[in-house]
């Protein structure tokens, strides 16, 4: 189901071993579906795809909210195994503003 607003993600573990896990995630905005595997790495915790299906590539901010998500999973894992599920929905961050949350600067 794609929000209205902002941007959601979904990670479904698909299996796990020695190298780290693999997930299967659908990341989803007002604009479009993407879907993709992810491994996360477990000597660092580095979350790795491929290509996405969907329209494109997903926006960079949901790409970042999708990394931190997965390096949570990673540090709780050695506690209490790898999460069988991910799922987060994030504002979009605002245009007026620069990746470091400053304010922008207008031309």
């Amino acid at each position: 189901m794609q929000p209205d607003s902002g941007g959601r993600l979904d990670a479904r573990l698909r299996s796990s071993d020695a190298s780290g896990a693999r997930y299967l995630v659908e990341l989803s905005t007002a604009a479009g579906v993407w879907k993709t595997e992810v491994l996360v790495s477990l000597a660092s915790g580095d979350a790795s795809w491929q290509g996405w299906s969907g329209p494109g590539e997903p926006p960079e901010w949901l790409c970042r909210y999708l990394r931190s998500a997965l390096r949570s999973a990673w540090r709780a894992h050695a506690e209490e195994g790898w999460a069988r599920r991910v799922t987060r929905w994030r504002e979009a961050p605002d245009p007026r503003r620069s990746s470091s949350g400053e304010p922008g600067e207008s031309s």
